[in-house]
C-alpha cells in the first residue's frame, strides 16, 4: 500500500500566482473555521463527545494528534487491510474529527481537524489521554477480541 497520492489524480496547478492565491484562500478558510468553532466551543465540544464514543475512534484520534499516514495507522493498530482502517477513518472524517491532507511530496496524512484543534489544549489532551488508557478499553484492532475475552474472564459470574 502506498501513502502517496496517484500522480494523475486532481488538478495540476503550474502557475505560482495561482498556487499562492490557493494557499491564501485555504488560510482564510481555516481562520473562519477556527473563529466559528471558538465562538461555538460548547457546541463543538458536545459534537466531539457525541461522535467520539468508541475506544478505537478515540485511539485513532489520539494518534492523529500528529499527522499520520494510513500505513502508520494500520501498523499501529494492527489492521490487516486498508478497508479495516477505512472503516474507522471514514466516520471520523465525516464527523469532522480528523481530516485528510496531502503534503507537498504527495504523501497523504490524517490529522486532527481544524474544528477539533480549535478547542482548548486541555480538552484535546484529556481525549488523547483517555484514548491511551487501557482501563478505558482502547485496544488495537486484531487484539480487540482477546481484550474482551480477557476482561470477560475477570468478571465474576
Amino acid at each position: 500500500m502506498s501513502d502517496k497520492r496517484p500522480t494523475n489524480v486532481g488538478i495540476e496547478v503550474t502557475s505560482q500566482s495561482i498556487q499562492d492565491e490557493l494557499g491564501a484562500i485555504k488560510d482564510r478558510l481555516s481562520a473562519i473555521e477556527i473563529i466559528s468553532s471558538i465562538s461555538n466551543a460548547p457546541y463543538v465540544r458536545k459534537h466531539i463527545e457525541d461522535h467520539l464514543k468508541t475506544p478505537q475512534g478515540k485511539a485513532i484520534v489520539g494518534e492523529c494528534a500528529e499527522p499520520r499516514t494510513k500505513s502508520h495507522l494500520m501498523s499501529r493498530f494492527n489492521f490487516k487491510s486498508p478497508q479495516a482502517i477505512d472503516y474507522h477513518l471514514k466516520p471520523l472524517m465525516k464527523d469532522q474529527l480528523i481530516r485528510q491532507r496531502t503534503e507537498d511530496d504527495g504523501t497523504i496524512v490524517f490529522e486532527l481537524s481544524n474544528l477539533f484543534r480549535s478547542l482548548p489544549h486541555s480538552f484535546i489532551t484529556s481525549i488523547i489521554k483517555d484514548a491511551n488508557n487501557p482501563a478505558n478499553g482502547a485496544v488495537s484492532g486484531a487484539n480487540e477480541k482477546r481484550g474482551k475475552a480477557a476482561r470477560a474472564k475477570k468478571t465474576p459470574g
